[in-house]
């Protein structure tokens, strides 16, 4: 079994006045050695796109055969599993006779020798595909229910409308993690899959790796320890939750899976988990200062299962009007509000770009590039110095000539992976109390933008240009890196 952990960090001091602010939430999973009362019950279902754009090249329907196969047998002894043929309509490949079987090795077997025999043909309706696979798990509610997307192409044929509706309809009921290979899929479908159930999105730019992307999908979904985990937010009267996201490992936006609990509560359905980390950004907004000098409780996180509270902390702080003390910042919500700003800044850009906004598209990507900067978000520099370049007279940043629309798509997905923030040191001489290794509010000039020198892309410029600027949170190794800025969150990210 794992137990959880609950870390609220946040800014211990508020000026006078201030309604609205900002923690982040570090929810821990360890395994605590225990046994739990029963083995779990697990359901696989793999979606191979087999729409006729899946023969040409012709390397990219084979290789998904091969990962369907190797996803097949890395499943654990008697999980519930099936096969999904997706076109314009879905058929079950395995078990032909529909419903799901328990994995042996005679039925792996017989699942890959049906799966290598599936030919390309057809649409793409990747609603239709979703609700054939809820249809499978119905029988199974107790179960973890996990299933795999694979696509190459964009979702036309079915509407957008039902497309949304099979997403409704398929919430709650299991987790996806969606995929796309090639150059025809479309980041906002794939990411419309991972943010209604609760799954990732990735692009696999080369067919070859497939298969090592499908087993290490399927191990995952097999080490989950816990099903339906939810984050429980209580808030005091008159207060509201205005923002709330995911921030490591990816970025996701929790508000529109809340569900009210009473008057002053919300839960916010965060699916099954396995021994890990992930981190959230908590913006609470119309909050009423309070004259006392004791920390005042602004909101309690807790971590449930159904009615079964397993950990729980609480965002308290201050009221202040001693500007040394509502100055400093927790430099873990610094770093969360960052990610935030960064991943929506990157966002607008690419969407400016299609639909032809080059100056909006290089305000927004610049903005972007200045948060990457000032966290060492080496990765996400790296995409963003494909998209922008100085301009040798002004000296102002403008987009590059040429790019290809498909390095937008991976860019959005890529833009939403993130890695967890290590805490800095506190400065020599800090002392313990409120706000001991806190940051302080610096001012930023031009929204953080580097000089427009440093926008040169060039091998080796990465690791010259952290000489002129002050070190930033660093953290462990990843796809994708965060970002720094904290103002105008509420603006940018308010919810409807």
């Amino acid at each position: 079994m794992i137990s959880f952990s609950v870390r609220a960090d946040t800014d211990s001091h508020l000026a006078t006045g201030t309604a609205e602010t900002d923690a982040m939430i570090t929810v821990q999973a360890r395994e605590d050695g225990t046994a739990g009362s029963r083995s779990p019950d697990y359901a696989e279902v793999i979606i191979i796109d087999c729409s006729g754009s899946m023969a040409t090249p012709r390397s990219k329907l084979d290789a998904a055969r091969q990962a369907a196969c190797a996803a097949v047998d890395s499943l654990r002894p008697g999980t519930l599993f099936a096969v999904i043929r997706g076109s314009s309509i879905a058929r079950t490949v395995y078990p032909p006779e529909g419903g799901l079987v328990r994995a042996t090795e005679q039925t792996r077997a017989d699942a890959r020798r049906l799966v290598q025999q599936v030919e390309a043909g057809g649409g793409t309706a990747i609603g239709r595909w979703l609700l054939a696979a809820r249809d499978l798990f119905a029988e199974h509610p107790d179960a973890f229910r996990h299933a795999i997307l694979l696509t190459d192409g964009k979702n036309e044929h079915e509407t957008a409308a039902a497309f949304r509706a099979a997403l409704a309809a398929c919430q709650g009921r299991f987790q996806c993690d969606s995929r796309g290979v090639g150059r025809g899929w479309v980041a906002a479908e794939l990411t419309a899959v991972s943010d209604a159930l609760l799954g990732s999105a990735r692009d696999v730019a080369d067919p070859a790796d497939l298969v090592e992307d499908f087993q290490r999908m399927t191990v995952a979904a097999m080490a989950r320890a816990r099903p339906e985990i939810s984050l429980r937010v209580w808030v005091p009267r008159h207060a509201r939750i205005s923002l709330f996201k995911q921030v490591t490992p990816t970025i996701s936006d929790l508000l529109d899976h809340a569900r009210p609990v009473g008057a002053l509560e919300s839960e916010f359905p965060t699916g099954a988990w396995r021994a890990e980390r992930r981190t959230y950004h908590l913006t609470i907004s119309d909050l009423r200062p309070r004259t006392s000098t004791e920390p005042c409780r602004l909101a309690r996180v807790a971590v449930v299962s159904g009615d079964e509270v397993l950990a729980s902390n609480d965002v308290k702080a201050v009221w202040t009007s001693e500007p040394t003390l509502y100055s400093r910042r927790s430099r873990q919500a610094e770093y969360s509000r960052a990610t935030i700003l960064l991943e929506t800044a990157f966002t607008r850009g690419t969407e400016a770009l299609r639909r032809g906004d080059s100056g909006n598209a290089a305000d927004h990507l610049s903005r972007a590039r200045g948060l990457a900067y000032d966290l060492g978000d080496d990765t996400k520099i790296e995409m963003l110095d494909q998209l922008l370049q100085p301009d040798p007279v002004t000296g102002r940043v403008r987009i590059r000539p040429g790019i290809d629309p498909h390095d937008l798509e991976v860019f959005d997905v890529r833009s939403r992976y993130t890695r967890p923030a290590r805490p800095r040191e506190p400065a020599p001489g800090a002392g313990a109390g409120p706000g001991a290794g806190a940051v302080t509010r610096r001012p930023r000039s031009r929204a953080g933008l580097p000089p427009a020198e440093r926008l040169v892309h060039r091998p080796g410029a990465v690791a010259a240009r952290r000489a002129d600027r002050t070190p930033r949170p660093r953290g462990a190794a990843g796809r994708d890196h965060p970002p720094s800025g904290r103002r105008h969150l509420r603006r940018t990210h308010r919810a409807a």
